[in-house]
């Protein structure tokens, strides 16, 4: 019984599976869609390389062999931060940010 009852337990921060119900095709759209915006920020401004690197490792994490819906939803959360601040440095040239924001609230349910 305790065996059942730990499997169903949402994991720890081992990077399980806290968050099964992750729509992988609805995220990879929205990283698709905020990498082309970011492609138009100034590379110079800041935070945009470090948005650029949590894209990257998100994506990185997306196209693993075994997928970790709880590094997907850190993943995600912490672009949103950096999305946040960057969005501060380079307005006007990311226009959507808050779009991008609000989506991934809706990701991750908050």
């Amino acid at each position: 019984m305790a065996a059942n009852q730990q499997s169903r337990e949402p994991a720890n921060r081992d990077g399980g599976n806290a968050h099964p119900d992750l729509d992988l095709a609805r995220i990879r759209r929205l990283i698709d869609e905020l990498d082309a915006e970011v492609a138009n920020a100034p590379a110079d401004a800041d935070g945009v390389q470090d948005l650029k690197d949590e894209i990257a490792t998100l994506r990185a994490v997306l196209d693993a062999p075994k997928q970790k819906s709880g590094w997907i939803a850190d993943g995600l959360h912490t672009i949103g931060v950096q999305l946040e601040q960057t969005a501060k440095s380079v307005r006007g040239e990311v226009m959507r940010e808050s779009v991008f924001v609000a989506e991934i609230g809706r990701i991750l349910g908050l």
